[in-house]
C-alpha cells in the first residue's frame, strides 16, 4: 500500500513539472546565465507542431531580432534531451540560429532555460518570486516585437 501511494505520489509530481525538456540532466544556471548563453531569448506560440520541428510566432523578444514566424529544429531528437512543445502552448524560449543553404532556422538550447510560460518561479532579493519571463522584462526591459 505504501508503494502504490509513493508512486501515486511520483507520478502525480513528474506529471505536474511543465519542463520542454524530457529526461535530460543539466546542471542549475541562473537566469542571467542562460540569458547570456542564448542568443535569442523570447516568447511565442507554437503554431505548428510536427515531429521535433516547430513553426512559433514569437511576441515579445528580449534578445536578437526575429521575425513573425521562426522555425525551431531539435538537433536533440530521439535522445535523452530531446525538446516536445505542443501547438497552441505559450513558450519562453532559449535558442541559437543556425542556418542550412537559404533556409535559415533555430535550436532551442537544451540545458537552458527554456519551457512553458508562467512555469517558473525565481525568488528576488526583496523575498518576492516572478514569474521567469517577468524577471527577464524587469532586468532586460519590456522586449520588442518581431520584424
Amino acid at each position: 500500500m505504501a508503494y502504490l501511494r509513493l508512486l501515486a505520489i511520483t507520478a502525480a509530481l513528474l506529471a505536474w513539472l511543465p519542463a520542454a525538456v524530457a529526461g535530460c540532466r543539466c546542471a542549475h544556471i541562473s537566469p542571467q546565465e542562460g540569458f547570456d548563453r542564448a542568443q535569442y531569448v523570447f516568447t511565442g506560440t507554437v503554431a505548428v507542431a510536427e515531429r521535433h520541428t516547430w513553426v512559433v510566432e514569437p511576441d515579445r523578444i528580449w534578445k536578437g531580432s526575429l521575425p513573425r514566424s521562426v522555425r525551431l529544429m531539435d538537433v536533440y531528437a530521439e535522445i535523452d534531451c530531446e525538446f516536445y512543445f505542443e501547438r497552441g502552448k505559450r513558450y519562453l524560449f532559449y535558442a541559437i540560429r543556425a542556418k542550412s543553404g537559404r533556409d535559415v532556422f533555430y535550436h532551442p538550447q537544451v540545458c537552458n532555460l527554456t519551457r512553458p510560460v508562467q512555469s517558473k518561479r525565481i525568488a528576488t532579493a526583496d523575498g518576492t518570486s516572478l514569474w521567469l519571463e517577468e524577471l527577464i522584462a524587469k532586468e532586460h526591459g519590456p522586449g520588442t516585437s518581431p520584424e
